[in-house]
């Protein structure tokens, strides 16, 4: 049974080296859209501020690769300090997700419409992204923890 969720934006982090994921819902939480990829550099701050000015989510979810056995990783690591970083920018609640299987998910969703890996590169970390923001929402409509508040 789903419960209804206050009004507004919500944004999702696929937090990688190289490459974040982005991918933001609607104000009645209904659609979860790709919203953009981003190049992980000194610029990132500035991307991060001029993406939380156009959005001004609710909240933040950030993808959590913890390893299959449920322990963390030196990835989890990397995103909670990515999390901590948004912290600088962004007073509302930061929550890190499960994502243990968020980009393999992309890549077998991207073979099923027909796209090679090498096509899917420019756009696997927005869809891992749409991925962990969903399953956030669906958390948060069943009346469950979104995630772990950071």
């Amino acid at each position: 049974m789903t419960k209804p969720v206050a009004q507004g934006r919500r944004i999702g982090f696929d937090y990688g080296e190289k490459r974040i994921g982005v991918a933001t819902s609607d104000a009645a939480s209904i659609l979860v859209s790709p919203h953009a990829t981003i190049i992980n550099d000194q610029q990132l701050p500035i991307k991060l501020k001029d993406i939380f000015a156009e959005i001004e989510p609710l909240y933040v979810v950030i993808g959590n690769p913890i390893h299959l056995s449920g322990s963390e990783s030196a990835k989890s690591l990397s995103a909670l300090e990515f999390g901590k970083l948004i912290k600088s920018y962004f007073s509302g609640p930061i929550y890190m997700v499960d994502e243990r299987m968020s980009t393999q998910s992309a890549y077998s969703q991207m073979r099923e419409i027909g796209k090679s890996e090498k096509e899917s590169k420019s756009v696997i970390d927005q869809i891992a992204a749409v991925t962990i923001l969903e399953s956030a929402l669906q958390n948060e409509k069943s009346g469950g923890a979104v995630g772990i508040l950071i």
